[in-house]
């Protein structure tokens, strides 16, 4: 009962898991499609008719590309409306030695699509002998999600990898759209991100650099959005696989940023020469 006042069905009128005129997955086979979310049957006129509003899901990823990959970063705070559900989550995943997943939206829609997804590659691997490339992995992912178009599914995943073609980064939303770019960002804090991002990113820029720019973006969409924040990852993409520097403190990371920025305006300042009369 306490998981359909949540999820706001009718007790009543809601079937069993699998009924329903529409075929979820046309051109995947699972397991076990007993487990398939019943949600899906139910557009999103029949949901919530009356009551509060559905919760916010918030959060900020993103992931640009420089010299050597592509560079990503999250917050980790999960959240449901008002509430802090998690302060330490992981919202980037591996897809597969060269494949990192972030997700954005309701953390259990974004889990479903994501083992889906990895499963799919695996088999992709059987029959083919080699893993997809990053734009036919997005376009897997695309082919899932498109029966939930008008439900209440809500999970959009940023899809960056290292293929045959290098690097790369594509973007999938629930409805099926699905797009790439060398840059993007996702979730309420994306806005927030964009405008360091866009004022700092340079193309083929080196690693600490790039470090520096993806840590800076989401401390300060973490400081303007209240749904984002907790603990910054940063992670990388590369030819050789994917790693992950040491988590840091999102308030802590975002107050030495702040004084890195006023020391190197007093420095920029010393140093002007229409400023200084000496």
């Amino acid at each position: 009962m306490a998981l359909l006042s949540v999820c706001g069905w009718d007790g009543e009128s809601s079937g069993q898991p699998g009924e329903g005129n529409i075929q979820l997955f046309p051109n995947f086979i699972f397991g076990a499609p007993h487990l398939l979310p019943s949600a899906a049957k139910l557009s999103s006129s029949d949901h919530r008719s009356t009551g509060p509003p559905p919760p916010a899901h918030g959060t900020t990823t993103l992931a640009f590309l420089y010299a050597d990959g592509v560079a990503v970063a999250t917050d980790s705070r999960s959240s449901a409306g008002n509430l802090v559900c998690s302060p330490n989550s992981r919202k980037a995943f591996l897809i597969h030695s060269h494949l990192l997943a972030t997700t954005s939206g309701s953390s259990a829609d974004c889990h479903f699509f994501r083992r889906a997804l990895a499963k799919e590659c695996r088999l992709y691997q059987v029959r083919n002998g080699y893993m997809p490339s990053v734009r036919g992995a997005a376009k897997m992912l695309s082919v899932m999600m498109m029966p939930f178009r008008g439900t209440d599914i809500c999970a959009a995943v940023t899809l960056c990898g290292w293929d045959r073609d290098g690097p790369c980064i594509c973007y999938v939303y629930n409805d099926g759209t699905r797009l790439c770019s060398d840059i993007l960002s996702v979730g309420s804090g994306s806005p927030y991100a964009y405008s360091i991002i866009d004022e700092g990113y340079k193309p083929g820029m080196q690693e600490e650099e790039a470090r520096q720019l993806a840590r800076r973006a989401v401390c300060h969409a973490g400081r303007r959005d209240a749904y984002s924040g907790g603990l910054v990852d940063v992670y990388w993409v590369r030819e050789g696989g994917c790693e992950m520097d040491p988590r840091e403190d999102l308030a802590q990371l975002y107050e030495r940023i702040v004084e890195e920025e006023k020391t190197m305006i007093k420095t920029e300042c010393s140093n002007c020469p229409l400023l200084n009369t000496d």
